[in-house]
């Protein structure tokens, strides 16, 4: 009976596919090849993966990897991140799951930094109840070892435990040390193999995860309001004594009204 789920996060928690991000971005299947290979299929990116590596050294190998196309990869690198958006639908997924009362971790390969990022700024890692990611212990999956490491140190029984991963080689290596282990292809289809191995899920959920917040609509016409008669009024802006410009609260920026991450 499976007690425990452990899930990967690129890819599976969040989207991951650099090829359709390169292709998106360039259009041009020859430079993404060759910026794929300078970049996420490198060996500087398995050694940020496994910690053994500082970023500035790293990108400066994979730019010079990427010869006259330094200035594309100097972009990809300033702006992949971008492309790891939250999979509502598996965090969904992964809050019925706690609600069930099923032990919920995580076995990742990923970089100290993003590491840093997620745990600050997306909320979803809040439901897990612990982890290992492979920089911290300077081992990658499908090592064998990872595995034992995050069993070991949550004593979980691997007859009673579910491992979903996107990689074939990861679930090659977690079928070996006698998980259960499911390739990861959307949530819909993950929930049907969890069924299906007796893992009880909620049809609905009672407390499902928050949306991005966004602006009311009474703020947005309020502000339109605002700078109609901002317009219409010849005068300069006003100025208090010390001579520092007067900003309406009103006319706060646009990134500070919707700033929120999942």
């Amino acid at each position: 009976m499976i007690k425990n789920i452990i899930f990967d996060i690129g890819g599976v928690v969040v989207d991951y596919n650099p090829q359709e991000y390169l292709s998106r971005k360039f259009n041009d299947p020859e430079l993404e090849q060759l910026l794929f290979g300078a970049i996420f299929g490198s060996e500087e990116w398995k050694l940020l993966d496994a910690g053994k590596i500082t970023r500035a050294l790293a990108e400066q190998r994979m730019i010079a990897a990427a010869g006259e196309y330094r200035y594309e990869a100097q972009m990809v690198l300033d702006d992949w991140r971008g492309m790891m958006t939250t999979k509502l639908d598996t965090v969904e997924l992964i809050t019925a799951l706690r609600a069930s009362g099923y032990h919920i971790y995580y076995l990742s390969n990923m970089s100290e930094e993003i590491y840093a990022l997620f745990t600050q700024r997306r909320r979803f890692m809040q439901l897990f109840e612990g982890g290992i990611v492979s920089f911290a212990v300077k081992l990658t999956k499908p090592d064998p070892e990872i595995f034992n490491l995050l069993l070991k140190k949550y004593d979980l029984d691997p007859t009673q435990t579910a491992f979903v991963d996107d990689g074939r080689e990861n679930i090659a290596a977690a079928q070996a040390l006698g998980l259960t282990a499911i390739p990861f292809k959307d949530a819909l289809d993950l929930r049907k193999m969890l069924e299906f191995l007796g893992v009880t899920v909620p049809a609905k959920l009672r407390h499902a995860p928050r949306p991005p917040r966004r602006k009311k609509p009474l703020l947005r016409w309020l502000r339109r309001k605002k700078k109609k008669e901002l317009k219409a009024q010849p005068l300069p802006a006003e100025q208090n004594k010390s001579g520092a410009v007067f900003i309406d609260p009103l006319e706060e920026s646009e990134e500070e009204a919707d700033e929120s991450e999942i």
